[in-house]
């Protein structure tokens, strides 16, 4: 089964910078831009494992590269042991009336706390299901008719998605079916970019950013629910992560460009240059954006005026997709500090200083195929997928890995 992703090469190029299209057709060799296949040299997926918030210690889901979300059971940190999987080996789930086609997910998985269900936004048939934590059952909340790749965000019982007929939703957890507002960007593009939900001075706006190099602000409260509060556009498409810290919005370019904007107006405050299309997830920590781009640098720039916080970006010479983890720790001193974990695709793994960008230690996770999915810190190590649906724990501590599911 092949995962397709509807995409028009020649309107992409007239949107991006023209240093980039030299380098389009390389770019297609290092992201599913045009498909992601079942196949063994293309992801399927890249949502990222995701610790249980009522077990913790215990538990968590896990896409896998095999159309599937698995919930795990932790054993001693080294042994994961299978709870249920979303759909079964037959394409089937209680509650769901008839065989789910293989799905693929790209949207990492979201808990509500009020239903106590996982949101699975399905990518090849544009579904997005609720299945209750302990895997009792499963329901659909939405179909859009076309598909997800972009995070979801909830809020309450509301959840805002956005799919690849460029089109975001606002949906009612506890009223599934149709959308409570939709707001349709009308681009023959698509839209990758996870959203990012902000207060600001006029209300709470919903920021979403597109392959046609738009960033719209939709508004989400009262009688203008569902229309732009304010549009602004580039001449590079955006598929990176849209995050947000205080009155700020950023968003990566595929012209190298880190653009910071009022989140409020979306007037631009200050643009900072990486070496390579920016397409991960920036983290924000302690006043601090780091970000990655695809030709493997690291950067780190101040949040507030975009300047550089390091002498000059950490150089891993690998394709980067997942989000940098910031891991704090205090010195014998008593000084605080913290470790930047970087995640190449190719399996190497880097722990730098936040402070100055110098490697402290790197790690090859040997047998890892193409790690695109963010990782995730438990106690002390990092939980990490590869695109074959592999779970690792690599100690931070030591060279050392295990794999954690399926056991093999």
């Amino acid at each position: 089964m092949f995962h397709v992703k509807q995409f028009d090469l020649a309107q992409f190029t007239r949107r991006v910078n023209i240093r980039s299209v030299l380098l389009i057709f390389a770019v297609l060799l290092a992201v599913p831009v045009i498909a992601a296949c079942d196949v063994a040299d293309q992801p399927d997926g890249w949502a990222a494992p995701t610790l249980d918030p009522v077990e913790p210690e215990t538990r968590l889901i896990a896409p896998t590269g095999e159309d599937q979300v698995v919930a795990l059971q932790l054993l001693d940190g080294n042994l994961g042991s299978l709870v249920w999987a979303f759909p079964d080996d037959d394409g089937n789930f209680p509650g769901l009336d008839g065989e789910i086609e293989p799905v693929a997910f790209y949207s990492d998985p979201v808990w509500v706390e009020s239903t106590d269900e996982w949101l699975l936004a399905g990518y090849s048939d544009g579904v997005l299901y609720a299945v209750q934590r302990d895997g009792e059952s499963a329901r659909v909340v939405f179909d859009s008719e076309a598909r997800f790749v972009a995070d979801l965000v909830v809020d309450g019982t509301r959840v805002y998605l956005a799919d690849t007929a460029y089109r975001v939703y606002a949906v009612d957890i506890e009223q599934p079916g149709a959308a409570v507002w939709e707001w349709q960007g009308d681009s023959e593009l698509q839209i990758w970019s996870g959203l990012a939900l902000v207060e600001t001075e006029l209300g709470r706006l919903l920021i979403a950013a597109g392959l046609d190099g738009r960033v719209t602000a939709i508004q989400v409260e009262g009688e203008a629910a569902g229309t732009p509060a304010w549009r602004i556009e580039f001449e590079s498409g955006i598929a990176g992560a849209t995050t947000s810290a205080g009155d700020l919005v950023y968003v990566g370019g595929l012209d190298r460009t880190l653009y910071a904007l009022n989140a409020a107006t979306g007037e631009q405050v200050w643009t900072a240059q990486a070496s390579h299309w920016l397409w991960g997830t920036p983290l924000i920590h302690g006043g601090v954006i780091y970000t990655t781009d695809l030709r493997g640098n690291v950067h780190a720039f101040d949040a507030q005026t975009g300047a550089r916080r390091w002498l000059q970006p950490f150089a891993t010479g690998d394709r980067i997709r997942a989000q940098p983890l910031f891991i704090e720790f205090e010195s014998e001193s008593g000084d605080a500090g913290g470790i930047l974990v970087i995640v190449a695709r190719g399996g190497m793994i880097y722990q730098l200083n936040a402070a100055d960008g110098s490697l402290l230690r790197q790690f090859q996770l040997d047998g890892a195929k193409d790690l695109m999915a963010n990782a995730i810190l438990r106690e002390d190590r990092i939980l990490v997928g590869d695109e074959d649906g592999v779970l690792y724990a690599v100690l931070l501590g030591a060279n050392q890995a295990v794999r954690l599911y399926p056991q093999n």
